[in-house]
């Protein structure tokens, strides 16, 4: 039995693939784009590690000192296409003549500067800002054509053609070209320099050959493209249809041959002499150079951007640009301006603030009053004003045992008052028996006696109920009886507790209430004098005149007849109103409060660190890395804060800033083996810790926002910094290195929430100490306003 001879192996099927979800696609790119911003993707790690490392040595060179002599590899030569005509360069690329030279030592006509490709100079920030400022406003006040409106035809500077319009078959292409020029093209062989190409006739002179190809009528005009041999150094000229049937016009003249700066573009009216100065970039502003370096005539800022291999490493840098420092710097500065315009200045100084005055109470007479409030030395607005502004203010982010039981105690001293009514009709007032007693007084021979028919204390009893068998009150202009909006009637009558009464908005009309003149109302016809106001940060709440108010600087409600009807609270936190009245839940002021400052000169202090610290490691981490290391060293040293000093109104970005001298200290001790002098890097860097440590021991600077928010920087650094780990780094290690790091960051995080909300420290006397020294008996004093007397003026 014969077998078949084998024939070739048949090739294999493929094996099945699963086709790729959309699911699946978005998932790969969240884990690839997530490896490669913590920087653990093996397939760029070696392109972005070497540009990493690039940036580091330049970081270092500017910051701490010179690298050895191993590490400081020379700059890279720059790509032609990346050339720069700077004003240090010593040699020009090839191809590329000094300023005013067109042609070469050997008399041929040089390739123009503005044929070159431009030198690759990044643009400022503030430039970007204000093209697409300009671009905007432009955008916006272009004035659009109305509806139905025929649009007008733009004219041309030439006459038009005399030619008829082409063809049906040729209109698309045609119409495609309307807005085209044409360019006169120069023809280069290899063997020669340049060719001049002499003026020749108008378009409108060609006329459209079998071939399809132009040919001029007369002499000195252009060579076909069958008069062209076919070689492959010989450009041949296709017309477009637009050439062959025009629709316009060009005369003779305007066609120009090689100037003596170089060759006319597209007959227009840009001389290339124009477009070399335009591209011409040999007088930018070298490295380090400002308004200052110029008006005095300096050249360099650093010594070592002297050196001709650093100044041209320079101009080739590839570094991130500053967009977040900017950005934040800049929201600072607009906010300290508006808080200024809105609130002004508060009392400036380093200790106490005393003022006084004389203001009319609710007995009608001048009273004499001396308060105090603690002065602002950072020349800025008070306390207070930064509370409502959005500071850190623990009160104002949970409920304060301390606050509630005050509000409490105030609200049973409510409960035993009621309308003092003066018998002469000038008025009355909410007050207890006593206060009322004492408005009775009047000086008679300098000696104060008690005149008990001056006013009335109607207190309602359980023998001689009021209206609705109410023992609580009176109120003065306010009773559920009379009341119309909110009406007292089931099932929602008002409670036998004046506490707990809403604000009347609409009461009866007079005659009606006037027919109780003589019986039950006569604290409803009484003109009120006083109302309910807001003093201080911590809430407190008297019920006084406008005239008291204001002085003290409070928040007066002349809608409301009591305390217990304002939330004093949301007067003194402002911003966005509570979720839940009385529970304070503006958590957001951690965030908020970064951005505030205490003053003008802090504001400077914070400008001189972003500029010099964060500007600079932004370059070398990018705007993302820097954002959150920022954010999340602020909000943490920001809680901190608000754990152990909970009644000072704290503002400022220092946790953030601890933040990126952390940082900084993380990049030194990954260079250390590069520089030269290591140790005078992290002197420096420690002294300047230590400084701002020191300055964290006087008011309105928070030392647990510094040590917080280093702590918080250093783990955040190595987390989200790449190729940074203990040691020699290894891709496995790096992993491992960034999920201890985000873990010991999220934990730390919730331990400070639960101890904020769940075990909260109120007083912690041991615990003002690290965030303020009483170098002077009031130097640390507390931020609310202390009234130091009150007494009546005789």
């Amino acid at each position: 039995m014969s077998h078949p001879a084998p024939g070739p192996p048949q090739p294999s099927a493929p094996p099945l693939q699963r086709s790729r979800t959309r699911m699946d696609i978005v998932k790969e790119f969240i884990r690839r784009e997530t490896a490669v911003f913590f920087g653990v993707e093996e397939s760029h790690e070696g392109g972005t590690e070497g540009a990493l490392l690039d940036r580091r040595k330049r970081l270092a060179m500017r910051k701490y000192g010179q690298l050895k002599e191993e590490y400081a590899t020379p700059a890279p030569r720059p790509h032609p296409r990346h050339r720069t005509t700077s004003a240090y360069a010593t040699q020009q690329p090839p191809g590329v003549l000094p300023a005013g030279r067109d042609t070469t030592d050997d008399g041929q006509l040089a390739t123009p500067r503005w044929a070159e490709p431009p030198g690759r100079r990044k643009e400022s920030v503030a430039r970007m800002t204000f093209s697409g400022l300009a671009y905007v406003v432009a955008t916006l006040s272009r004035r659009r054509p109305r509806p139905g409106a025929r649009s007008r035809q733009r004219s041309r500077s030439f006459a038009p053609s005399a030619v008829p319009p082409p063809s049906s078959t040729e209109e698309h292409s045609s119409s495609s070209l309307v807005d085209e020029v044409f360019f006169e093209k120069t023809v280069s062989a290899p063997n020669s320099s340049s060719v001049n190409v002499a003026p020749g006739p108008s378009t409108a002179d060609y006329v459209e050959g079998s071939g399809g190809t132009a040919e001029p009528s007369g002499e000195g005009g252009f060579a076909t493209s069958r008069d062209q041999p076919d070689h492959p150094h010989h450009v041949r000229e296709h017309y477009t249809t637009r050439e062959r049937a025009p629709s316009w016009r060009r005369t003779p003249d305007r066609f120009e041959s090689v100037t003596e700066s170089g060759p006319e573009v597209g007959c227009s009216r840009i001389w290339s002499r124009v477009l070399d100065r335009v591209f011409d970039n040999s007088d930018r502003r070298q490295y380090g150079m400002g308004i200052m370096g110029r008006m005095f005539g300096r050249s360099m800022k650093r010594s070592v951007a002297n050196k001709p291999a650093v100044r041209e490493q320079l101009d080739d840098m590839e570094d991130h640009r500053p967009f977040f420092t900017y950005w934040v710097t800049t929201v600072q500065v607009l906010i300290l301006i508006i808080s200024l315009a809105c609130y002004g200045m508060g009392p400036v100084g380093i200790d106490l603030y005393s003022r006084s005055g004389q203001v009319l109470v609710t007995s009608l007479s001048l009273q004499q009053v001396d308060y105090q409030e603690p002065a602002n030395f950072w020349i800025g607005p008070r306390a207070a004003d930064l509370i409502h502004l959005g500071a850190k203010f623990a009160p104002c982010m949970r409920k304060d045992a301390k606050i509630i039981k005050e509000i409490e105690k105030g609200r049973e001293k409510e409960r035993e008052t009621a309308c003092c009514i003066r018998n002469d009709d000038s008025g009355c007032v909410q007050s207890s028996q006593a206060d009322c007693s004492v408005r009775g007084l009047r000086p008679t021979h300098s000696i104060f006696a008690l005149q008990n028919t001056i006013s009335t204390w109607k207190k309602w009893s359980a023998g001689d109920a009021g209206p609705g068998g109410r023992i609580s009150g009176s109120v003065c202009g306010l009773d559920p009886k009379f009341c119309e909006a909110p009406a007292s009637i089931a099932p929602y009558e008002w409670p036998d507790d004046i506490t707990k009464w809403p604000i009347c908005r609409k009461t009866n009309s007079f005659t009606q209430r006037f027919r109780y003149k003589d019986k039950m109302a006569e604290h409803m016809v009484c003109e009120v004098i006083g109302h309910p106001c807001c003093i201080g940060i911590h809430g407190t709440c008297r019920i006084t005149t406008k005239e008291y108010c204001d002085f003290v600087r409070g928040y007066f409600h002349e809608e409301a007849s009591l305390c217990s009807q304002v939330s004093c609270l949301d007067d003194v936190c402002g911003m966005i109103p509570f979720y839940a009245p009385e529970v304070p839940d503006q958590f957001y002021r951690l965030w908020t409060s970064l951005f505030l400052h205490a003053g003008i000169l802090h504001l400077a202090l914070t400008l001189v660190i972003q500029y010099f610290l964060m500007r600079d490691l932004e370059k070398l981490t990018g705007s993302l890395r820097i954002a959150i290391i920022y954010m999340g060293s602020g909000v943490a040293g920001n809680l901190a804060s608000a754990i152990f000093v909970p009644y000072r109104a704290e503002v400022g970005p220092a946790g953030a800033h601890f933040g990126l001298l952390a940082c900084l200290i993380v990049e030194v001790l990954q260079v250390w083996q590069m520089l030269k002098h290591p140790d005078y890097a992290i002197f420096k860097l420690g002294a300047i810790t230590v400084v701002l440590f020191a300055f964290g021991f006087l008011p309105w600077v928070d030392n647990y926002a510094h040590l917080f928010g280093f702590i918080f920087g250093f783990l955040l650094s190595y987390a989200l910094l790449p190729f940074i780990s203990f040691g020699e780094y290894d891709h496995h290690k790096k992993i491992a290195l960034i999920w201890v790091c985000l873990l010991s960051s999220l934990f730390l995080f919730a331990a400070l929430v639960i101890l904020f909300y769940v075990i909260p420290v109120y007083d912690c006397e041991v615990c003002t100490y690290f965030n303020c020294l009483p170098f002077t008996r009031d130097f640390c004093a507390s931020q609310n306003i202390n009234f130091k007397r009150e007494i009546p003026v005789v």
